[in-house]
């Protein structure tokens, strides 16, 4: 059974997921937002409707559908997600592109930091440290900003697609 975890905190995360078609697949929300919008989650087809508990893990098992989209929202309506269900297996590269796309925003806002940071690793480096060092230094700094982010954007909402 294909299995994709759905994180519920102001919206959908991740908003669109990849499946394959003619399969099962298990949606495990886990609700970290506590208003009376993201109490349900509502699907086009088949035509269910879920209660998700807050700070919990909710399944919801959907039926093998054939290819096309399945649309969930919340009860108000105002959080949108879909369900991209193709008949082609996913490749290997495929797979890795979707897990590397959800990781987009910490990894960016990381690298984003780490370069502005290079700045202050090259004058510490010209006053304290030899070329090898200042390497060293900056790669420590960016395996913090990296951990840092990913801490920082939420560790549930970044959990892996596994279609």
């Amino acid at each position: 059974m294909q299995v994709a975890h759905v994180t519920v905190d102001r919206g959908y995360w991740p908003a669109v997921i990849h499946a394959r078609a003619g399969e099962p697949l298990r949606l495990v929300f886990h609700r970290y937002d506590g208003s009376e919008c993201a109490e349900r989650v509502v699907f086009s087809n088949p035509r269910l409707e879920r209660h998700l508990c807050l700070a919990g893990a909710t399944v919801v098992d959907l039926p093998a559908q054939p290819a096309g989209q399945v649309r969930f929202t919340c009860g108000m309506g105002r959080y949108l997600g879909r369900i991209e269900l193709t008949d082609a297996p996913a490749s290997e590269l495929a797979r890795l592109r979707r897990q590397f796309r959800q990781l987009e925003t910490p990894l960016g806002t990381a690298f984003v930091f780490w370069i502005s940071s290079l700045p202050l690793i090259a004058l510490l480096a010209v006053l304290m440290l030899d070329a090898a060092a200042a390497l060293a230094v900056a790669g420590v700094v960016l395996v913090a900003w990296v951990a840092g982010c990913l801490w920082a954007f939420g560790r549930h909402q970044w959990r892996f697609n596994r279609p």
